[in-house]
């Protein structure tokens, strides 16, 4: 049993009590007065301790108490006090997992294997019941912020029916790429595309990886677009739709399991090289990592992302480091919103813009510092020989290490790369936040029809069921 299943079961009625308290509030944890309760889920760093420590040293009438609920058994236990009704004001959303070194160091869903132990907090489900705070009005009346202070899209792709309830400083993106050639220059398509596509490719060419399963398509690419299909607020899904039809159908095109050589990654980028593998999966953060998959496929790059039935966009943003919530409960909303704006007020200055991005930050004026930046040394790599040659040797570690072609860039970022960059960012209207029960479901519903066992119309039916079922346990 994995580390995400034994959290599940064990918080199993406690998320229950949480999320069927019937129109009751809840009562906020006990502390002494004038002290706001943060639930901390990771390891606390020297960043997040250093946001608790400028604001206890700048309000004198209240103070941030860090508790800290790291690991299994914290996540656990702040389970069992919310459904105590036990809430504190200020709450992580994700539990990072058991992920070797900082703890902000993410797998890549499209091609990674999750962190054990990773939880992520039923974000819907405690918006849909009144338990966080709208964040918005809060941003909007800050003096030093307001929307035209954000990367918009960014905090977008987290909205519920229009509010914004939780609050992150950086993310990632993670698509689908493919060679413009091949695939168009889109920021999103449908499966009847992609199989258009596919279809003028060489007879012997994968979509995915050569060894790509269904389980791996349905766990890193399609699993995240599960929420289109059910309505929270009304208990309803929509399984029967044309676009999950078709997601079922794509699906199938994928064994259930394969022998993967020692080589994989080799072969893999064997396929690419020599134009048979259609689309690979990527995150990035950075304009100059266009600059890689340019040259990996040699040409432009397309991020068409994962198909889907309307053709909308297919990639979203992976929230980075801390992700906060405030509870709607909160006793000074006004202090614990001093807190959390850390988390997206400015942070880079001359010396630190420098340095090479590594993710996006929400902050509008650090995104623009660093997209400078980023054509500043573009502009010197041109035309310094000794920074040109330094240019030439980065080389590119998607795949592994002993991968032999190495991936180099083909030629330092321009003005135009970072109008396809901006292009992909506000394109995207996603963000990265799976609910593993949901998922659960699906995939053991569609199991049969995948074995050949039953019909769609079967499964669809089966699923419509137990989805249902399972939304309606959490109302």
């Amino acid at each position: 049993m994995t580390g995400r299943q034994r959290i599940f079961w064990l918080s199993l009625l406690a998320c229950a009590l949480v999320l069927s308290a019937c129109g009751e509030r809840q009562r906020p944890p006990e502390p002494e007065d004038e002290v706001l309760v943060y639930a901390c889920m990771n390891p606390q760093n020297r960043r997040i301790q250093s946001y608790v420590k400028l604001f206890n040293n700048t309000h004198e009438d209240v103070q941030i108490e860090l508790r800290d609920y790291s690991g299994e058994e914290g996540v656990q236990r702040l389970r069992v006090e919310l459904a105590a009704e036990r809430v504190p004001d200020i709450m992580d959303l994700y539990y990072f997992g058991d992920i070797v070194g900082y703890y902000w160091d993410y797998a890549i869903p499209t091609v990674s294997d999750a962190p054990e132990g990773e939880y992520w907090m039923p974000y819907r489900q405690l918006v849909q019941k009144g338990y966080l705070e709208n964040l918005w009005p809060y941003i909007e009346n800050d003096p030093e912020l307001g929307r035209d202070a954000v990367l918009l899209p960014l905090l977008q792709a987290a909205e519920v029916n229009g509010g914004l309830y939780m609050l992150f400083e950086k993310v990632l993106i993670n698509t689908l790429m493919g060679a413009e050639s091949v695939v168009g220059a889109r920021y999103g398509w449908t499966f009847e595309e992609l199989m258009e596509a596919f279809s003028a490719m060489p007879t012997d060419s994968t979509i995915l990886r050569y060894d790509a399963t269904a389980w791996d398509v349905f766990s890193k690419l399609l699993c995240f677009s599960l929420d289109r299909y059910v309505d929270w607020e009304t208990g309803e899904c929509f399984f029967d739709e044309e676009g999950f039809r078709s997601m079922l159908a794509f699906l199938q095109r994928f064994p259930a399991e394969f022998n993967s050589p020692e080589d994989a990654e080799e072969t893999a980028l064997r396929y690419i090289l020599t134009g048979r593998q259609m689309l690979e999966g990527i995150q990035f953060a950075w304009p100059s990592d266009l600059m890689f998959c340019d040259s990996l496929w040699r040409e432009p790059a397309s991020f068409v992302g994962y198909p889907t039935a309307d053709g909308c966009s297919g990639s979203f943003f992976v929230p980075r480091e801390s992700v906060l919530a405030m509870s709607s409960t909160c006793r000074d909303k006004e202090a614990a919103w001093d807190f959390m704006r850390q988390l997206i007020r400015p942070h880079y200055n001359v010396s630190t813009i420098l340095q090479p991005g590594v993710s996006i930050p929400v902050n509008l004026a650090d995104y623009e510092k660093l997209i400078r930046a980023e054509l500043l040394r573009a502009d010197k790599a041109r035309n310094d020989p000794d920074e040109f040659r330094y240019f030439q040797l980065i080389c590119w570690d998607h795949f592994s290490a002993s991968t032999n072609p190495k991936i180099y860039p083909r030629a330092p970022i321009s003005e135009e790369d970072i109008q396809r960059y901006e292009a992909l960012i506000y394109n995207i209207t996603q963000l990265y936040w799976p609910d593993d029960k949901l998922s659960d479901i699906v995939w053991d519903s569609i199991g049969p029809y995948l074995a050949g066992d039953k019909t769609m119309d079967e499964t669809i039916a089966l699923l419509q069921d137990r989805v249902t079922l399972y939304i309606n346990e959490q109302k």
